[in-house]
C-alpha cells in the first residue's frame, strides 16, 4: 500500500505521526488501478455479515460485495436495486417483486430462492448478535410466500403494510446466496468480488467485471480502517484515496490544499443521548422530560463539535419522508427541577457512558455533566473502549451516546424503538406508539401514514428516551483528479460507493 501498513491500519498514534513525515504537497498520478478508502474503524466489532452488521465501515464493505432489492436515495425514498419492481396486490398484503437479471460472483444467476433464503435468515434463530432487520421484516409469512419463477417472489404479509419497500431498504436487508453460511468469504452480486477481509485493518475487493449496473473503473478497492488523525495524514500525505467522516479540524487542515478536495453533506450526521427507560432513573416520563431540559444543544455544538453542526429539536430526521417538525424542548435547568420534583427524584445522579468514537463525544460528555450541575444533578461521565462501544451500550449504563445517519423514518422506528426492536438502544417498550407503528403500516394511503407517524413522533419528542442534541455535516475529501467519489447522504444509495469512481 506504500506506507507503513500496520501502524496505519491499527490507527494508532504512532501511525499518524509516521504519516506525517509524509506530508507535502506533491503527489503521484491518480489511476483506479487501486482505490483506497478509509474509514472509521471500531477494531474487532467490525464484520461482514450484511444481516448483523451495522457500522458505517462495515455498510461500505457490504456496499462494494452485496445488493439489495431497494436501497435509499437522499431524501430516503425507496430505489429500486436487485428489484425492478414491486407492486402490491389491494389490501397491502401481498408484494409481488420482479427481479432483475443479474448474476453472484461465483457465475450462478441470482433469483427468487435467493431473495426467500435471506428473509428466511433474517426471521430464523439469532445469531451472537441480533438480525438488524428482524423486526421490520417480521410481518413476512415465509409459509405462503413463494418464488412464482426464477425471476419473481411473491411475498406475504401476515398484516398489510404499505411502506414495504422501505423495510427492504434497511439495514440488514441485503441478498445473500441461498445456503450461505460462511460469511468470512461472502459472495454477492455487487461490484467488487471480495478477495480478504481482516476486522480493524483491512477489506480487499476486484473489480466485477460482469456487474450488472455496469463494470467498475477502479480494478482493486481497499477500505481500511483508521482513526481520524491517521485519515489525515494518509490522505494528505497520498497514501489514501478518500477518508469518509472528517472532523472539523480536519477539514480545516485540508483547507485550500490544491491536491485535496474537501465535500460536505449539512445536517447528515445525527448525534444523541439515549435513555435506558427499562430501569432507574429513566424509567420515570418526567425524568426523561427533565433529561431533555437539562441539555444546551447549542452550547454543545458551539464548544464540543467547534460550531460544526446545528442544534437538534429531539426529532428524527428532519426534513425527510415522514419526519414532523417540532419545537426544539430549551435548555431550562428550572424546569428540569420541577420535572424532577413531580417524579419525586432527590439529589439525581447517573452514568453517562460513553467513549472516542465519533468527533466531540467525550467533549460533549463532560460539557453535558457541567449543564447538568446547574440543575443539581451529578452526572459521572465513564469511558469505555471505542473498539467494543456500541456493543457495550446496548447494555451498559443508563444514559449512553451515539451517532446516526438518516434512515427512512419507519425503519428507525422498527429497527430502534418497536418493543423488542433489535438496536433498541432506549429499551423503549410503549404499546400506544407499539399500535400506532402497526396501524401505519395497514394505512393505504401516504398522508394518513404521514399522519399516524407524526403522532409517534409527538409521543418520543414528550417522553422518548432520545435526545437529539446535533445535526451535523458528514465531511469527507478525496485527492484531487478522481471523479465521482461519493459526497451525499450516508446511509443513502450513492453514499460509500466507489464504483462509479473515475480518474
Amino acid at each position: 500500500m506504500g506506507f507503513g501498513r500496520r501502524a496505519f491500519l491499527l490507527g494508532t498514534a504512532a501511525a499518524a505521526g509516521a504519516f506525517a513525515a509524509g506530508c507535502g504537497s506533491s503527489r503521484p498520478a491518480v489511476d483506479t488501478g487501486t482505490f483506497t478508502a478509509a474509514f472509521q474503524g471500531s477494531g474487532a466489532g467490525e464484520g461482514i455479515d450484511p444481516g448483523v452488521n451495522t457500522l458505517f465501515v462495515d455498510e461500505a464493505r457490504m456496499k462494494a460485495v452485496y445488493d439489495g432489492l431497494f436501497e435509499v436515495d437522499e431524501t430516503m425514498t425507496p430505489i429500486p436495486r436487485l428489484a425492478l419492481a414491486a407492486e402490491p396486490n389491494a389490501d397491502g398484503t401481498r408484494w409481488r417483486i420482479a427481479l432483475r437479471e443479474a448474476r453472484w460472483h461465483d457465475g450462478t444467476a441470482f433469483g427468487a430462492d435467493d431473495v426467500l433464503y435471506t428473509i428466511a435468515r433474517v426471521l430464523g434463530p439469532a445469531q451472537r448478535r441480533p438480525f438488524v432487520a428482524a423486526t421490520s421484516l417480521a410481518p413476512v409469512d415465509l409459509g405462503l410466500s413463494r418464488a412464482v419463477d426464477p425471476r419473481t417472489v411473491e411475498l406475504v404479509l401476515r398484516q398489510p403494510s404499505f411502506d414495504f419497500p422501505i423495510a427492504l431498504a434497511g439495514y440488514g436487508t441485503k441478498i445473500v446466496k441461498n445456503g450461505a453460511v460462511d460469511f468470512a468469504r461472502p459472495v454477492g452480486t455487487g461490484p467488487f468480488v471480495f478477495r480478504e477481509f481482516e476486522p480493524g485493518r483491512t477489506f480487499v475487493a476486484t473489480a466485477n467485471e460482469q456487474y450488472w449496473d455496469g463494470a467498475p473503473a477502479v480494478g482493486e478497492l481497499r477500505i481500511v480502517s483508521a482513526e481520524p488523525d491517521a485519515r489525515l495524514n494518509a490522505l494528505r500525505g497520498g497514501e489514501i484515496d478518500f477518508a469518509d467522516n472528517l472532523n472539523p479540524v480536519a477539514s480545516r487542515a485540508l483547507a485550500g490544499r490544491d491536491d485535496v478536495t474537501v465535500q460536505t453533506t449539512p445536517g447528515s450526521g445525527i448525534l444523541f443521548f439515549a435513555m435506558k427507560t427499562d430501569r432507574p432513573p429513566f424509567d420515570k416520563p418526567d425524568v426523561r422530560r427533565a433529561l431533555m431540559r437539562l441539555v444546551d444543544r447549542a452550547e454543545l455544538v458551539k464548544v464540543a463539535l467547534e460550531g460544526m453542526g446545528e442544534p437538534g429539536t429531539d426529532v428524527f430526521g428532519r426534513g425527510f419522508q415522514y419526519s414532523a417538525e417540532l419545537p426544539a424542548h430549551p435548555y431550562d435547568p428550572d424546569e428540569a427541577g420541577r420535572l424532577l420534583a413531580r417524579a419525586g427524584v432527590r439529589d439525581l445522579s447517573f452514568d453517562l457512558f460513553t467513549a472516542p468514537v465519533a468527533n466531540g463525544f467525550v467533549e460533549a460528555a463532560r460539557l453535558f455533566a457541567e449543564q447538568a450541575a446547574a440543575a443539581g444533578v451529578r452526572v459521572n461521565v465513564v469511558i469505555g473502549s471505542k473498539d467494543s462501544y456500541y456493543t457495550d451500550a446496548l447494555e451498559t449504563g443508563a444514559l449512553t451516546m451515539g451517532q446516526s445517519g438518516p434512515l427512512p423514518i419507519p425503519n428507525h422506528f422498527a429497527s430502534r424503538l418497536i418493543t423488542g426492536a433489535p438496536q433498541n438502544r432506549t429499551r423503549w417498550a410503549d404499546p400506544e406508539f407499539d399500535a400506532l407503528y402497526a396501524r401505519a403500516q395497514t394505512t393505504a394511503t401516504a398522508d394518513a401514514r404521514a399522519a399516524l407517524y407524526r403522532s409517534m413522533h409527538e409521543i418520543l419528542h414528550d417522553r422518548g428516551g432520545f435526545v437529539f442534541f446535533a445535526e451535523t455535516p458528514w465531511i469527507s475529501a478525496a485527492r484531487a483528479g478522481f471523479g465521482n467519489t461519493p459526497a451525499t447522504v450516508p446511509n443513502s444509495h450513492a453514499w460509500a460507493r466507489f464504483d462509479g469512481v473515475t480518474a
